[in-house]
């Protein structure tokens, strides 16, 4: 079986399935796996007030948000169920929180609540409302860490993963399907089609009325952590009945940044994850209408990602998921316009996946002695006093501290390199570790992360990628030097 696509739905349909005897392969065309919208969200949980019920979009939101928290509890991924505000800012808006409430209800979100002003200025102090909807069971988690943390426990029990691999055709056998990729072909008897944003072009290999998805950026804008401890939830505004996306909202992480996003606009490019000067003024100044007290001087960062809509330009709005499979080809499954709750309903799309388009397949179970968690390591900056002195004193590169801003050390640096899924890069370090996250982007650590892996692992200058061969993080050398030489 091939899956095509190692984002946060095919790393979590490779983790079901990595529980079964059989050969399963993921083809991904990044050099390391969710780099695309998988990591370019708000690392939102959804509660379910949003879509409409009897919809897909409900469905696995709501079976998705209860599985997503059991994987991360064994997985060891940070989860933080802070809650959410819908705010109201005009008598206009009060109809969308009572649409919203009564959507939620007829989903099973529970505890929803409408609040006054008062109320919700004491849940979050200092958001401009006159109303607002508590969603208690909304959360946040880090999204590149649970797709990475599934992708590599999947991984670690036989499910490969070709990176730097991109598919480049499907064309039907007898026997199944050839996957063409730049890396050679690829048999398979089953294909899963999870390709995000190209998941519609892909669909169309097969089937030429597959329908079209159209790439939406989303832009964000980071704040330092010293702002996490000023805003404890997410807060968004009430939506728009045209709106491509949920509206710009303010959302704290599980690690203390905050976050302030997305914009949503159509775009012609699904690789356009630029950021622009114009769209970072916007964001700051819709944030600061839900936050006045913003502190704006306090951007770290920006990043963008590109959503799957299904809805065309001139539409707008959101349409329901499709999962498409056609008489022509019963063993092809496409997961068209998985966007937003996309993070959410990953595993249990994952899970209908198995037990539902793969029901006839007859998969058997490992047995329990074959099956191993990997579970994500804790970080150091993290642990107890106790702990990192007893750790520490096991091993001093514990306490060595390479990244200042997020307190990775050297110990964990090395150990991102020895992921199962055999990245090499100075971004899988940065996503496994949070070293170059800070307010510095790494102007301080990544001279010492680049010193640490010439002197402990022998890499040379050609051997330091951003992302893979196409991002040399050294453009030339200014003077050949002999390295024995310079060190005596």
């Amino acid at each position: 079986m091939v899956i095509i696509g190692a984002g946060v739905v095919g790393s979590s349909i490779a983790r079901v399935l990595s529980r079964f005897e059989g050969s399963f392969a993921v083809v991904e065309k990044a050099h390391d796996v969710g780099m695309a919208a998988s990591a370019r969200n708000s690392g939102v949980i959804h509660a379910g007030i949003n879509y409409a019920p009897d919809s897909l979009r409900a469905r696995f939101c709501m079976e998705g948000r209860q599985l997503l928290q059991q994987w991360c509890r064994e997985l060891n991924v940070p989860v933080s169920i802070c809650g959410k505000l819908v705010i109201a800012q005009s008598q206009e808006d009060l109809p969308a929180l009572q649409h919203l409430l009564s959507q939620g209800e007829a989903n099973g979100v529970p505890d929803l609540h409408l609040v006054s002003r008062e109320e919700a200025t004491a849940l979050q102090p200092g958001v401009e409302c006159i109303a607002a909807l508590h969603v208690p069971s909304s959360g946040v988690v880090p999204p590149y860490a649970m797709t990475l943390a599934m992708a590599e426990d999947a991984a670690a029990n036989g499910v490969v993963f070709h990176l730097g691999c991109e598919a480049t055709g499907v064309v039907a056998a007898a026997d199944g399907f050839v996957v063409e990729t730049t890396a050679g072909a690829l048999h398979a008897r089953v294909l899963v089609n999870a390709a995000g944003i190209h998941a519609g072009r892909i669909a169309r290999w097969l089937d030429p009325d597959a329908p079209e998805v159209y790439p939406c950026v989303g832009e964000y804008l980071i704040l330092d952590r010293q702002v996490g401890e000023r805003f404890a939830m997410s807060v968004y505004p009430a939506p728009r009945a045209d709106g491509a996306g949920l509206g710009v909202h303010i959302t704290p992480t599980v690690e203390g940044n905050v976050l302030l996003g997305p914009s949503n606009e159509y775009v012609a490019d699904p690789e356009g994850t630029g950021c622009t000067q114009c769209t970072s003024d916007r964001l700051l100044d819709e944030a600061t209408v839900i936050w006045p007290e913003l502190p704006r001087q306090l951007v770290i960062g920006a990043y963008a990602g590109i959503r799957a809509k299904l809805t065309p330009p001139e539409v707008g709005g959101f349409g329901d998921y499709v999962l498409l499979t056609t008489p022509e080809h019963p063993n092809a499954l496409h997961l068209l316009g998985i966007e937003s709750p996309g993070l959410t309903a990953a595993p249990a799309l994952a899970v209908h996946v198995v037990d539902g388009f793969l029901s006839g397949a007859k998969l058997k179970p490992k047995r329990a002695d074959r099956v191993r968690i990997r579970r994500w390591p804790d970080r150091f900056d993290e642990l107890s006093e106790e702990e990192k002195a007893r750790r520490v004193a096991e091993d001093p590169e514990q306490g060595d501290i390479v990244c200042r801003c997020e307190g990775v050390t050297k110990r964990e640096i090395l150990h991102a390199l020895d992921n199962p899924l055999h990245v090499r890069t100075l971004s899988g370090i940065k996503f496994r570790t949070r070293s170059m996250m800070g307010r510095c982007s790494g102007g301080y650590c990544l001279p010492r992360i680049v010193e640490i892996l010439q002197n402990e692992r022998s890499w040379s200058p050609d051997d330091f990628f951003l992302r893979g061969p196409d991002s040399p993080a050294f453009a030339g050398r200014l003077l050949e030097v002999n390295r024995d030489t310079a060190r005596s």
